[in-house]
């Protein structure tokens, strides 16, 4: 990327709710990632997503390195609408797979700056069954979603694969730094931001600066997802932790490879932070790792 491109996120998307970072014809090119299998058990129930998009607009859009790309986008869990501004194709496969692009092979060559805003919408059903569901099951609707509109409007086809790579543990590093939640309810300004929805365990916000990681009555089930996605890599929670815990983790970059030289900010990489704020750590292990192959892609007639 050029030195004097800028990526400017406008909107930050609840991924999964990542976070859960976090979305036709032949229903075999739809290919959830290992372990986010769409018969996937909820609840000791096996749940098979069923949602499409009822209509969906796809505009293209080309940006220069000098340019500045503003990206963003609104997305909720609850809701089978979405609104994505200048995403990239390895970012529209990071929501609809939940993989991230170092774990993605075969992305076309498209000029740089190949951009897609998309606009998609379910009907009244398809609300009121998200409503219905919890959240696990409305983040593998979502992903299903996104799954089908790729299928159908770029008309991509993918496999899953094994390739060599790393993955990380999630381990205790430094016992009793990580406090369990006290059941205090959630505060004025979160029932004020969630509209009075229920505060989700685990949710980011704007601290002004960046955007913190809130824990409230988490758990590493909770934890660990979004990790995953924020590392770009598998993450196995090994850390022994069964409780529910409030916490506030305060990061800047994934790790310090992520950082410029020259940026001076003194907030730790999110590897750093988990050990001085959490008494976390994230250990790297080799391995094996899902690799998802795109077989076939085409860019999407606008509409």
């Amino acid at each position: 990327m050029s030195r004097m491109t800028r990526v400017v996120l406008v909107t930050v998307i609840p991924l999964l709710g990542l976070l859960t970072i976090q979305m036709a014809a032949g229903q075999s090119s739809i290919k959830p990632a290992p372990g986010h299998e769409q018969g996937a058990k909820v609840a000791d129930n096996p749940y098979v997503p069923s949602l499409t998009y009822d209509v969906a607009s796809v505009r293209e859009a080309h940006f220069t390195p000098s340019e500045e790309i503003m990206m963003g986008g609104d997305r909720r869990l609850e809701r089978s609408s979405i609104r994505l501004i200048n995403w990239s194709i390895e970012n529209l496969l990071w929501l609809a797979y939940d993989v991230r692009p170092p774990r993605i092979s075969g992305l076309p060559r498209w000029p740089w700056g190949t951009r897609f805003t998309i606009q998609a919408k379910g009907d009244e059903a398809a609300d009121a069954k998200l409503a219905s569901l919890t959240p696990e099951q409305q983040r593998i609707e979502q992903e299903h979603m996104m799954q089908v509109l790729l299928a159908d409007r770029f008309n991509l086809k993918v496999h899953w694969d094994q390739g060599d790579g790393y993955s990380y543990a999630l381990v205790v590093a430094k016992p009793g730094r990580i406090n369990e939640s006290k059941g205090v309810p959630p505060s004025d300004a979160e029932i004020k931001r969630f509209a009075g929805h229920p505060v989700p365990a685990l949710y980011q916000r704007n601290n002004g600066a960046g955007y913190d990681w809130v824990g409230h009555g988490a758990t590493m089930n909770d934890l660990v997802p979004v990790l995953s996605a924020l590392m770009g890599r598998p993450v196995a929670d090994e850390t022994g932790l069964s409780g529910k815990y409030d916490f506030v983790i305060q990061y800047r970059g994934a790790t310090d490879r992520d950082r410029a030289p020259n940026d001076m900010e003194p907030t730790p990489p999110l590897d750093q932070a988990l050990q001085d704020q959490l008494g976390l750590k994230l250990e790297r292990r080799k391995g094996s790792v899902p690799m998802l192959v795109v077989d076939h892609i085409e860019k999407p007639s606008e509409n």
